[in-house]
This record gives structure tokens, C-alpha cells and sequence, in this order.
């Protein structure tokens, strides 16, 4: 595996918890600056979080949906072009999370709302020339559950639901060029071998993101389950994780900040238990050539997650 062709996610910069503040974070004179220090760091591709409450914020230099770019620069090929002119040649990949739209009891809010502004974010990826949109497939169960109490008697009803907005998506990702992939996050509704029968009933388009602090948190071996599937594999992101979870942490509103302990899930990568070295590996020895995305989505120090994620991928390398 060439670690030089790894992405790095800007998830690793959050405007929830850590510095810059918010003023700085929505200029667009931060990121601008931010695109030259990626790449000076060694990498030359990125992944966007599609963050629908920027559209929302007025003005806004965070690239983080169609609405921010088309406003800050006119259409996403001219964005392209200042990633060009700081040394980033593409983005990889668009992630999106469907979190935002679990507020109520109404499913018909969720899945409609769902529906439309993941079709947003596929339409950003595609303009931004991206090879995929990895999608979670489900809000958090605790969140699914606050609104709604009975929800292990809808999961049925769920499922379909969620079956048919990615088969739509699905379609539309194969006539935009991008690949659909499914987060497998250890929070969600379809964790563990429920992801593999989602997988089963949609277009064999759809390919699945493994995650590897996500599949360490859930027990199971990132290894093992890469050469289970490597066939099926459409992404793969580099997340590292001290976290095991004891007290069903994955059924909490707020799963990535544990409410009963003073830690929280993700680690910056190389900081961590999970033996990211050995999975680089096992990439390799199985000849994945897809997308490999680096993400530090909880650090609280960007520029010594981003130099620390560098240094990790330089030893695996070596």
C-alpha cells in the first residue's frame, strides 16, 4: 500500500470542541491557509464532511456543502483549483451523517429529509470529483430510541425505509460516477452482521467503508473482516480507538463521548490499540488498490493530530 495516495479527512477539524473558534473556523482565510500545511504534511488528497448547518450560517468559508463552495467560490471547479494551487489534486472522498434529522417521532421528517440532503451531499461529491460518498446508513440508535421508544418493534419498517433511500441514492451515484459506501460505525442500527444483510438487498454498486476503530470498538478484527470482504470493501478508514465499551455506550444519545466516563471513542491514529500497521498489511498482502482515508475526528489539536497521522503512515511505509 503507498501511503502517499492516503487522504486525510478534514474531520479533523471540528468546530464543536476545539480550537480555532468559530469566527476563525467559518473564515475562509483558515482554510485556505490549512490546504498548503496538508499538503506540506504529505498528502495531496482530502475528504469533506458534508455539514449541512453551514448552509444555514449565512456567510461561511467552510467547504462543507454545495451551498458554502458555490458562495465562497463561484462553482466547485473553482474551488478545485485553489486545492490545486495549495498542492491538493483531489478530494476522495464526501462522508454523511443523517444524525441532524433524528429530532422527532415523525420517520416521515427523518427518511424525507434524509433523502434530500444526501442527495445534496452526492451531488457535492460528484462536483467535486470525488471517487465516494460514504454514507451512515442510520442516526445513532440512543437517538433513534429517544424519539422513539419501541424502536426494536419498527426495525423492520426501519430497515425497508433506509433499503429504499439508499437504492435511490445508489442509482443516482452510478450515473454521477461516484461510489455509494456504507459507514460501519459500531453506534448504529445496522452494527455488526447487520450491515451485511443491508448490504445484501441493495445494488451490488453499493460497496461498505471499514472503519477501523469502529470494527475494534464492536470486537471485531478490522483484519479478519477485511479479508472476509475485501470484495465488497469500498473504502477504508484509518481510525484508531482505546475504547472498549462495557457499559452499551452504543445505545447512548451521544456515543463518541461517553456520558458515563471522562474519555471519549477516537484517538488520533497511531495513538491508540488498534494495530494500524498490521491492517496496512493486510491491505497490501490482499492487493486493495481503493480509497484509504486517514482521520483523526476527535483530536483537540489538529496540527499534532495531522503531523502525528504522518509520522504513523511514514513507519508503516518504512
Amino acid at each position: 500500500m503507498n501511503t502517499n495516495e492516503i487522504a486525510i479527512s478534514l474531520d479533523l477539524i471540528n468546530r464543536h470542541y476545539q480550537e480555532p473558534n468559530r469566527n476563525r473556523f467559518e473564515s475562509r482565510y483558515f482554510w485556505e491557509e490549512l490546504y498548503p500545511m496538508l499538503a506540506t504534511s504529505g498528502f495531496r488528497a482530502i475528504e469533506i464532511p458534508y455539514e449541512l448547518v453551514w448552509q444555514f450560517g449565512g456567510r461561511s468559508g467552510v467547504p462543507m456543502n454545495r451551498y458554502c463552495v458555490n458562495t465562497k467560490y463561484g462553482s466547485a471547479a473553482a474551488y478545485r483549483k485553489t486545492l490545486a494551487a495549495s498542492g491538493i489534486d483531489r478530494v476522495s472522498g464526501v462522508t454523511f451523517d443523517p444524525n441532524l434529522f433524528m429530532r422527532n417521532g415523525n420517520l416521515d421528517f427523518f427518511f424525507g429529509a434524509s433523502g434530500h440532503f444526501a442527495g445534496e451531499a452526492l451531488a457535492h461529491a460528484a462536483d467535486l470529483g470525488a471517487d465516494y460518498l460514504a454514507i451512515s446508513p442510520s442516526p445513532c440508535y440512543g437517538r433513534a430510541a429517544h424519539h422513539h421508544p419501541d424502536l426494536e418493534s419498527k426495525l423492520d419498517v426501519f430497515t425497508q425505509r433506509t433499503v429504499d433511500l439508499l437504492g435511490g441514492l445508489a442509482t443516482k451515484a452510478e450515473g454521477l460516477g461516484v461510489t455509494l459506501v456504507l459507514r460501519h460505525e459500531y453506534w448504529s442500527l445496522f452494527r455488526g452482521a447487520r450491515i451485511l444483510a443491508l448490504l445484501d438487498a441493495l445494488p451490488a454498486s453499493v460497496k461498505l467503508d471499514c472503519d477501523t476503530a469502529s470494527l475494534h470498538v464492536a470486537g471485531l478484527s478490522a483484519a479478519d473482516f477485511l479479508t472476509a470482504h475485501i470484495a465488497r470493501i469500498g473504502c477504508v478508514h484509518l481510525t484508531d480507538t482505546n475504547f472498549v465499551d462495557t457499559q452499551g455506550i452504543w445505545k447512548t444519545a451521544n456515543p463518541e463521548f461517553p456520558e458515563t466516563r471522562a474519555t471519549q471513542v477516537f484517538r488520533d491514529p497511531g495513538t491508540g490499540s488498534v494495530d494500524l500497521a498490521g491492517i496496512a498489511a493486510v491491505l497490501t498482502r490482499l492487493g486493495y488498490a481503493g480509497p484509504v482515508t486517514a482521520s483523526a475526528r476527535q483530536t483537540r489539536d489538529p496540527f499534532r493530530a495531522l503531523l502525528r497521522t504522518r509520522a504513523l503512515l511514514q513507519r508503516i511505509q518504512n
